[in-house]
């Protein structure tokens, strides 16, 4: 069967298959090697074997385009084409086969060269192996490299391939960048002796959970600190109550001992000196008219409460008209004990303000705190939970208000 003959028929499908493989196969070893900077002689020999492969895949193509323009054969070709049309098919077979040696051959050489010297592939591949991601970009924001964590991030980030940076830093926002479940770093350079801009990004998952895990740690601490501070202050006014009543508890001792040393001079006058009996007397007298005219022992909880605050740090204001009744002045006192407790524990603030109103339908106080806002919803628990009760009690309310700043207020009716 001749070449004229094979293309005409149905066994030009194979052989049109691997002769478009071969070519196609040859000039991918032919493109490596001139990325490779391979030898002039082995570029040559690469370059012939493809423009054989290609004038007999030429040569196929020509019978089927000769039948198609011309159906009768009419006119014939040239004599050389003729002759060529005329080999017999299995010379192309044996060509083929041929060719495919020859690119088994050179495509085994390009990876053994491969394994053995630098080429701008080894340099892609090593920077595909880094843990770290790089890429390099032009000022217009053209991204002309990136190792394939780059574009992995790229492609958590914004969803496409990493081809513009600018859109990349967007995306990013910051320094720091959380993606599928990992923490990222994210540095920019720029690169010496070219307007090019190096991009680096580093895992610091571990980094971070550790520096989380401290914040929080430092937080509670924090919270164990404060509540210290408050303990103190606590302790401080027990001990000071227990010297007190110590201090009553002996006077007293002594008063009774003087009722009883009156008691014998009145039965026998002559058994007891006068003087000394007179003297005790007027110090008994003395210090129980000072206990009757001051009460060391009555703090006013409102008074407290402001002292405290401002013992743990936060500067306190009180403006309006403070209430002189027993129980809203208490309830006033527990909202500024629980808002600057949560100030200092949530905010990390440094300013309370409580606006006081009186009105003929009873108080409104608006405790406002300074800080950070909350991250989440405040849930009533514990000291707020315990401040309600205490107004509901009264018959008032509390509501808590997050716009600008965190406000408790607290209203209670007149009576």
């Amino acid at each position: 069967m001749t070449i004229r003959e094979a293309m005409l028929s149905a066994a030009r499908l194979p052989v049109l298959g691997v002769l478009f493989l071969l070519v196609a196969g040859q000039m991918t070893v032919g493109i490596a090697a001139l990325r490779d900077g391979r030898s002039r002689r082995f570029k040559g020999a690469l370059l012939a074997f493809f423009l054989l492969s290609a004038a007999v895949f030429w040569l196929c193509l020509s019978v089927i385009s000769w039948r198609n323009n011309y159906p009768d054969w009419t006119p014939e070709p040239p004599a050389w084409l003729a002759a060529a049309f005329a080999w017999p098919v299995s010379a192309v077979w044996a060509f083929e086969a041929v060719m495919a040696l020859g690119l088994c051959l050179a495509a085994r050489n390009t990876f053994r060269y491969r394994k053995r010297h630098v080429t701008p592939d080894s340099v892609k591949q090593a920077m595909d192996l880094l843990p770290v991601g790089v890429a390099f970009g032009e000022p217009d924001g053209t991204v002309i490299f990136r190792n394939l964590v780059m574009e992995q991030l790229s492609g958590a980030l914004t969803g496409k391939p990493l081809t513009d940076w600018r859109i990349f830093r967007t995306a990013a926002g910051g320094n720091q960048v959380s993606a599928e479940g990992r923490v990222w770093q994210l540095r920019s350079r720029d690169t010496p002796g070219s307007d090019l801009t190096q991009f680096t990004t580093t895992d610091i998952t571990e980094q971070a959970g550790i520096l989380a895990n401290l914040q929080e740690k430092n937080r509670k601490l924090k919270d164990i600190r404060l509540r210290l501070e408050i303990y103190n202050r606590q302790a401080e006014r027990i001990i000071i109550a227990q010297e007190l009543l110590t201090a009553r508890m002996t006077v007293h001792d002594e008063l009774g001992s003087v009722l009883l040393e009156s008691r014998h001079y009145l039965r026998d006058p002559s058994s007891i000196d006068e003087e000394l009996l007179l003297q005790a007397l007027r110090n008994a007298n003395t210090y129980l008219l000072r206990e009757y005219e001051s009460d060391d022992t009555a703090v006013d909880p409102l008074a407290e409460a402001v002292r405290v605050a401002q013992a743990i740090g936060l500067k306190t204001e009180l403006t309006g008209i403070t209430p002189a009744k027993e129980q809203p002045r208490a309830i006033l006192a527990a909202a500024i004990r629980e808002c600057a407790t949560n100030a200092v524990k949530h905010a990390e603030g440094d300013r309370l303000t409580a606006d006081l109103r009186r009105t003929e339908a009873g108080y409104t106080f608006t405790l406002c705190s300074n800080g950070k806002p909350p991250a989440a919803p405040i849930r009533e628990t514990g000291g707020l939970l315990s401040l309600r009760t205490l107004a509901e009690r009264a018959g008032g309310s509390l509501r808590i208000e997050c716009s600008h700043a965190v406000c408790v207020i607290v209203t209670l009716p007149s009576a």
